[in-house]
């Protein structure tokens, strides 16, 4: 009887499938780089589906996202009520 393996993408959500990380991974390298990385993203293109491109353009997008939202009211009270809260023994 064949063993059947297990990797740990199959218990992962498919945006953390190796397959999107490693193609983070080869964009993000040339972050800097317009052009190095426009041709990076369209290399990448060429080996993933559509909705697999979808999550590798999300998880670039995500360190833009986190200051967009720390820089929001919200957050700004949010860490607020945090510190106050810490800082009470």
């Amino acid at each position: 009887m064949k063993e059947i393996r297990k990797t740990v993408d199959n218990h992962l959500p498919k945006w953390l499938h190796s397959r999107i990380l490693t193609a983070v991974d080869f964009i993000w390298q040339v972050k800097d780089d317009d052009d190095k990385t426009m041709a990076r993203i369209s290399a990448v293109a060429d080996k993933l589906d559509g909705e697999q491109m979808t999550w590798v353009m999300m998880l670039l997008t995500l360190p833009k996202l986190q200051t967009l939202i720390m820089k929001s009211d919200d957050a700004m009270e949010f860490m607020k009520k945090r510190n106050k809260e810490r800082t009470i023994n």
